[in-house]
C-alpha cells in the first residue's frame, strides 16, 4: 500500500510541476535563422574512386552549408550526408549500396561511409571507410581507407582509394545564396 501511495504523489507531484512550467505567452522572434540564411543543397551526387580499380558512384545528397564572416574567426563549412551507389565494372561487375556522412571547415572534409558490396558470384562484404581531405558544397577530394566488417577476403575491392566527388545541386535558393560569397 505504501509503494502504491508513493507512486500516486511522485506522479501527481510531476503533473503539477509540468503544469507550472507552461508558458503563458508565445515568444516570437524576428531574427533570420541559419536554415533561412543558409538554405540546404540537394541533388545528385556524381563521383570516381580508385586505386588498384577504378568505379564510378552516383546517388542523392543533402549539404547544409553554413557560413560565418561576421565573426571574429571567420568559417565557412557545413554537414552532409548521401544515399548512392558504386559501380564497379572490372573483371566481375561488383555493385555497392552506400550511406555516408561528412563535415567540412575551411574546406577541409573528414567523414565516414558504409558501402555493402555484392557481386555477381553472390559474395559481399560491409565495410566502413573513414574519409579526409579537401571539400565544400560543390566538390570533395579524399583520401579513403577501407575496413572490412565482413568477408575480409573480397577480391577486387581497394583497401585504400582515392575519390572526386561532385555535386550538382537541384535547389535554387540554395544556389543563389551561395554565389553571393
Amino acid at each position: 500500500m505504501k509503494k502504491k501511495m508513493c507512486i500516486c504523489i511522485v506522479l501527481f507531484g510531476l503533473q503539477f510541476g509540468i503544469a507550472q512550467l507552461a508558458p503563458e505567452e508565445t515568444i516570437t522572434s524576428k531574427e533570420t535563422t541559419v536554415d533561412e540564411r543558409n538554405p540546404a543543397l540537394r541533388g545528385i551526387i556524381l563521383g570516381v574512386h580508385g586505386a588498384r580499380e577504378t568505379m564510378f558512384e552516383v546517388g542523392y545528397f543533402n549539404y547544409d552549408w553554413v557560413e560565418y564572416l561576421d565573426t571574429k574567426i571567420p568559417a565557412i563549412g557545413g554537414l552532409g550526408y548521401s544515399i548512392s551507389t558504386e559501380h564497379y565494372i572490372n573483371h566481375n561487375y561488383i555493385i555497392a549500396p552506400k550511406a555516408a556522412i561528412w563535415a567540412n571547415v575551411w574546406y577541409i572534409n573528414v567523414g565516414m561511409s558504409f558501402p555493402w558490396y555484392f557481386d555477381m558470384e553472390k559474395n559481399n562484404s560491409l565495410k566502413i571507410r573513414p574519409e579526409i581531405g579537401i571539400g565544400s558544397g560543390d566538390f570533395k577530394l579524399t583520401y579513403a581507407v577501407n575496413m572490412a566488417v565482413t568477408n575480409k577476403d573480397m577480391r577486387y575491392i581497394s583497401k585504400h582509394m582515392v575519390s572526386a566527388i561532385y555535386f550538382l545541386n537541384f535547389n535554387k535558393e540554395a544556389g543563389k545564396e551561395k554565389q553571393k560569397w
